[in-house]
């Protein structure tokens, strides 16, 4: 075999290993390890049936993703956004985390550990949710999608039971 058909195999398996690797560390990066359990879940009448869970403390992050906390103003944005999805219909939905007790929980202690421009939003949104009030769902969607500059997929409205429980289970991966 020619010297230059050696260059060219070893260089097409260098590129594949390295993109190979590449994806790998991506996608432990910003995949959330399994979808949550249905003891995870929090619906309206989960969340007011288990007060005391929802004031307890979380260690790590609920969402599965290895970030530096207290988490960015921005993150918080993007988990708040993507938690609304459950509840709102909405034209495009780029992101979705399921609503659980524990999430709430962990974004409201990282509230409580670092000042946020957005901090009074942020909190009226969360306290709601812990309470299991999520009527005012679509404006929570909404006034996050602004802070983050959306343009496209503004909530319309919320969705009926029925609704959300097919949108949950149609979801296949949850990401922000």
């Amino acid at each position: 075999m020619s010297r230059k058909w050696v260059g060219i195999i070893l260089g097409a398996v260098l590129l594949v290993t390295v993109a190979g690797v590449y994806m790998a560390l991506e996608s432990l990066e910003r995949e959330p390890k399994s979808a949550q359990s249905k003891e995870g879940s929090a619906s309206a009448a989960d969340v007011k049936s288990n007060k005391s869970t929802v004031t307890g403390k979380v260690d790590g992050n609920p969402f599965e993703e290895n970030v530096k906390t207290p988490i960015s103003e921005k993150l918080m944005r993007q988990y708040i956004h993507a938690m609304s999805h459950q509840k709102v219909r909405a034209g495009e939905k780029w992101s979705f985390f399921k609503i659980t007790n524990e999430r709430i929980i962990f974004l409201q202690q990282q509230l409580d550990g670092k000042a946020y421009k957005n901090d009074e939003e942020y909190r009226e949104i969360l306290t709601r949710w812990q309470k299991g009030d999520f009527s005012q769902a679509v404006g929570d969607h909404n006034t996050v999608w602004r802070l983050m500059g959306g343009n496209v997929g503004k909530a319309k409205g919320l969705l009926s039971a029925k609704q959300e429980k097919e949108y949950l289970e149609k979801q296949t991966r949850e990401t922000r």
